[in-house]
């Protein structure tokens, strides 16, 4: 019966008749429950005394009974089996008891002081267990896990009041103290879901980080990120709003917004955060990739930089909002970039007095309180905006870097108002250094082959409390985990989806590029000069991926000149002009490798490196040069050493990866 029905019945017995036949009516129902163990001796007592008449002295009879006694109370333990340990044994005892009774009863006369006491004493034993199974509290305090946490092995553990919320169901667990914690609660989630019946990415706990036997059971029941979101009907979160606004790149299983943020802020508590993002093939990582990159362009205060050595395969209608864009013919050219300008902006802001970037930096500083100036009146020096480096598949960039390559960025960007992101398929430590991947704050893992790759991306806590992304591997694209500064940590374990990007997406990102390409944000002074003093034509003459005039007649036909720019304004028909004095002994063409001595070997040597430098491959080695090796006409060794020299003539410099090495600009100084 449940509560109301007790009260109701309560209420009747209150309001019904007091007479005798309603006391004696109402006492004989209350004591029905409890009147089989007093009939039970009764029976023996009679039967025994009746089969005393018959069997008396009867060895035979004896002997049956005894073997019959010894097989009920056999039977009895069986067939309790299923019950607990105190009712089986208390069956037993009850049974060879009262059939022990019999047997002598029958044979030698019953013994009624023998059978008064022990009927009294088995009755009532049988009596005080049934009053003590109707024990309200313990009923109110198992009541609400319905057996439960019995299913799941960890039977003594509480549950308590639930917190319902849509789509949501959060429940306090309190262990048994001393005999279980919170990892067992954590290795128990697969037999929670299959109790439930539902999917396994659907339990997490969260242990409570003061408590070693306490968390929340957090059940999501149903899967609101089975139904894809298309990007395009949707869009950009905050166009024309601030990199320090939330970037909302999808939504979470119970249909909150999937956010993050890059910058820091002091004030909530928050720290800056570089990203990491992984994902097997097909798991939606080029999707998740797009989300984060349209969410950065349609924002009024950055600039991002791209290296991709797909070709920009993914990102080719977002390349006119793009400052810098790099292939994999670039990818040594950017890595040198980063770590300089990361320097200066840093020295900037620390001029400024900026403990760390912030949206008052990326406006001009009219403020005396961030002025580099001495005398302390306001400076004046432009803003500096946030800038976004993005190192697409970052495996392949990796491979010729080295997997330590990014250490020094990854440590040190934050503090000059720069975000690093690093996307590649797996975040293994063959691929990325162990040093790299811990500077790397904010996870999106999409999903993955195994838990062994699910552990370079999440930490043991997420996946303790249920973080699985093997589950799905590439059969949901999209489904992912965040783990980021500013988001709470029990939504770390939540998955989430990001949108769908189409082929009707295209005209939609065009626009984000083109709004970008107007209205976003300039590389300032410091940015732009840093990176053209490290790779000079490699960044001041990038590539600049103009958005397309739509009023351009696409069928009309262009002339392309072949000819170098220096070069436009020679007329063909002309006749050559005389050589200058001194010019008249030098021979036409070039000579060959083989003729020339060793001051001849060094111009040549030197224009390679210029040419390198002319075309934007502003980082080299031995094997590069010796691509022109007939033009040199001299071996391996000797162009290592030339090159060396040009280290220490500073026309070279030393990158991370031995043999490498990086152009300095000829006109780094000036």
């Amino acid at each position: 019966m449940t509560g109301k029905d007790i009260e109701q019945r309560h209420e009747e017995q209150l309001k019904g008749g007091s007479d005798t036949g309603g006391i004696k009516g109402y006492l004989l129902h209350r004591a029905k429950p409890y009147l089989p163990p007093w009939l039970g001796a009764g029976t023996v007592g009679v039967t025994g005394a009746a089969a005393n008449l018959v069997w008396e002295g009867d060895t035979g009879m004896g002997v049956l009974l005894t073997l019959g006694s010894v097989a009920l109370t056999g039977s009895t333990w069986w067939a309790a089996r299923s019950t607990g340990k105190e009712r089986r044994l208390h069956s037993a005892i009850t049974v060879a008891a009262g059939s022990s009774w019999f047997t002598s009863a029958a044979l030698f006369g019953p013994s009624w002081d023998m059978w008064f006491v022990g009927g009294i004493v088995g009755a009532l034993s049988w009596n005080v267990r049934q009053i003590m199974r109707r024990d309200p509290d313990g009923a109110k305090a198992g009541s609400s896990d319905g057996g439960l946490m019995e299913k799941i092995g960890l039977a003594k553990a509480k549950m308590g009041q639930a917190k319902v919320e849509p789509n949501r169901v959060t429940v306090p667990i309190a262990l048994e103290p001393g005999t279980q914690t919170n990892d067992d609660m954590a290795k128990a989630l697969a037999n929670v879901a299959s109790a439930l019946d539902v999917p396994a990415t659907a339990i997490r706990y969260l242990p409570d980080p003061d408590s070693a036997r306490r968390g929340e059971l957090v059940i999501v029941p149903m899967d609101m990120l089975a139904d894809t979101v298309r990007w395009e009907a949707v869009g950009p979160s905050l166009p024309g709003g601030s990199i320090t606004d939330p970037l909302v790149i999808g939504v979470y299983d119970d249909g909150s917004p999937l956010m993050m943020w890059l910058p820091g802020d002091p004030e909530v508590g928050r720290n800056a955060t570089n990203v990491l993002i992984a994902g097997m093939t097909g798991a939606g990582k080029g999707d998740g990739a797009l989300n984060l990159m349209t969410e950065i362009l349609s924002r009024k205060d950055v600039v991002l930089w791209l290296n991709d050595p797909k070709g920009f395969q993914d990102f080719r209608h977002l390349l006119p909002g793009i400052d810098w864009a790099t292939d994999a013919t670039g990818t040594e050219t950017m890595a040198e970039a980063v770590l300089p300008t990361v320097q200066a902006r840093t020295a900037w802001l620390g001029r400024h007095g900026y403990r760390q970037w912030c949206l008052e930096a990326s406006v001009t500083q009219t403020d005396t309180a961030h002025t580099c100036r001495t005398d302390g009146t306001a400076c004046g020096c432009p803003g500096m905006p946030y800038l976004v480096v993005w190192f697409e598949e970052a495996g392949v960039g990796l491979s010729v870097l080295g997997d330590d390559a990014f250490n020094n960025i990854a440590n040190l960007a934050r503090s000059g108002g720069v975000a690093f992101i690093v996307s590649l398929q797996r975040a293994s430590h063959d691929q990325l250094s162990t040093t790299t991947r811990d500077a790397l704050g904010t996870r999106i893992c999409f999903g993955v082959q195994n838990s062994t790759a699910a552990g370079f991306m999440l930490p043991d806590s997420v996946i303790d409390a249920g973080a699985a992304p093997e589950r799905w591997a590439n059969r949901r694209p999209g489904y992912c985990y965040l783990v980021t500064p500013g988001v709470d940590e029990a939504r770390y374990s939540s998955p989430g989806r990001t949108r769908w990007f189409t082929p009707s997406a295209n005209s939609l990102m065009e626009a984000v590029a083109a709004w970008a390409a107007r209205n976003g944000a300039k590389p300032d002074p410091v940015t732009a000069g840093a990176a053209g003093k490290t790779v000079g034509k490699a960044y001041t003459e990038r590539a600049r991926h103009e958005e397309q005039n739509p009023d351009t007649d696409e069928d009309e036909e262009t002339t392309v000149s072949r000819l170098d720019d220096e070069d436009l304004d020679i007329d063909p028909r002309e006749e050559l002009p005389p050589p200058l004095p001194g010019e008249e002994d030098v021979p036409f063409g070039q000579l060959e490798g083989r003729d020339l001595n060793a001051d001849q070997a060094r111009v040549v040597l030197e224009e390679i490196v210029a040419e390198y430098e002319n075309a934007g491959t502003m980082v080299i080695g031995t094997v590069d040069v010796m691509k022109h090796g007939e033009r040199l006409g001299r071996k391996r060794g000797w162009v290592s050493g030339e090159l060396q020299r040009l280290i220490q003539d500073g026309r070279l410099a030393i990158t991370a990866k031995p043999g490498r090495y990086r152009i300095v600009p000829a006109m780094a100084d000036a």
